[in-house]
C-alpha cells in the first residue's frame, strides 16, 4: 500500500471519528416542526415571547400586570409576582414550546398570541404556575390543571394566601372592593 493511500485512510478515519464525536455531542431531537426552542422573554404570568412568536401557556390564566390582590389586608401587584414566578420557573433555561394553533382562542388572548404547551427539562410550565398558585386552571379549555390549582388552594400557595379577583373577572372590570371574599371560595 502506498504511503499516500495510508495517509488518506488515516485522514478518513480521523474525519469519521471527529464527525461521530460532533454528532454525539450535538443534541439531536426528533420533535415536530411546530415546536420552538430557546430562551424566552417572559411577558407576564402566562405569556412568553420566543422565536418571534408570542405564546400563551395553555390551560392556565395568571393575574394581569398591574392587577391588585391582597394578603392580610395589604395590596400588592399580583400580576408582577406571577410574572416573577414564571421567570423563576424558566430561570435562564431553554424552553421547548409546542404550538397549539388549533386550540380554541379565548376572549382574553392577545392578537397574534398562540396557545402553546411549554416545558423546561420536561417540566410543564402551565402545571408549575398552577401548582405554585400563581395561575388558575382555565376549565373552559382543559381540566388538566384543576388538581394542581386545588393543591395550591389547599396549601394556601401563591394567590391563595390572600384575596384576589380571577384574572378573567379583572379584565371584565371587577375589582376587590366589589366583593373581596367571594373569589377565593371558588371551586
Amino acid at each position: 500500500m502506498s504511503k499516500v493511500l495510508r495517509v488518506l485512510q488515516r485522514f478518513a478515519r480521523a474525519s469519521l471519528f471527529a464527525a461521530v464525536a460532533i454528532l454525539a455531542a450535538a443534541e439531536v431531537r426528533a420533535e415536530p416542526k411546530d415546536t420552538l426552542h430557546g430562551h424566552p422573554e417572559v411577558v407576564d404570568g402566562d405569556s412568553l415571547a420566543l422565536g418571534g412568536h408570542r405564546l400563551r401557556l395553555h390551560g392556565v390564566d395568571a393575574p394581569e400586570l398591574g392587577q391588585t390582590c391582597t394578603i392580610k389586608g395589604r395590596s400588592y401587584d399580583c400580576g408582577m409576582v406571577a410574572r416573577t414566578a414564571l421567570l423563576d420557573l424558566t430561570a435562564g433555561t431553554p424552553v421547548a414550546c409546542r404550538l397549539l394553533e388549533d386550540a380554541p382562542a379565548l376572549p382574553d388572548t392577545a392578537p397574534g398570541e398562540t396557545a402553546a404547551r411549554c416545558s423546561v427539562g420536561g417540566y410543564d410550565l402551565s402545571e408549575g404556575m398552577a401548582y405554585t398558585g400563581w395561575a388558575l386552571a382555565q376549565r373552559a379549555v382543559t381540566r388538566r390543571h384543576v388538581p394542581h390549582e386545588a393543591r395550591a388552594r389547599e396549601r394556601r400557595h401563591g394567590l391563595w394566601k390572600g384575596t384576589f379577583v380571577t384574572p378573567w373577572d379583572w379584565r371584565a372590570g371587577r375589582r376587590l372592593a366589589d366583593s373581596e371574599a367571594s373569589d377565593t371560595s371558588r371551586e
